[in-house]
C-alpha cells in the first residue's frame, strides 16, 4: 500500500535490495519528509508516497480482519 510520509510508523517496512527492513527510528526531515533509519540499511528520507508494508497486528484494530473477511 501506499502511504505518505507522516502516515509511517516504526515497524513498518521498505524494501530495500529485494529485502525488506523495518523503520526503527523517524526524524523530520525538510519540509513534510521523514527521515526513516533502519537497522541494517542506511538512512532514507522519504519526501512522497511511497510503497510500505505493514505488519498484521491483531491489535491495532480490533475487528478490523474480520470487516475484510466478510462479504
Amino acid at each position: 500500500m501506499c502511504w505518505l510520509p507522516h502516515e509511517v510508523k516504526v515497524g513498518d517496512l521498505f524494501q530495500f535490495d529485494a529485502a525488506w527492513h523495518p523503520v526503527k527510528q523517524m526524524v523530520p526531515g525538510h519540509g513534510s519528509s521523514r527521515v526513516l533509519h533502519f537497522d541494517a540499511h542506511a538512512p532514507y528520507t522519504m519526501a512522497q508516497a511511497e510503497i510500505v508494508a505493514r505488519p498484521i497486528s491483531y491489535a491495532d484494530e480490533a475487528g478490523t480482519l474480520g470487516r475484510l473477511l466478510s462479504p
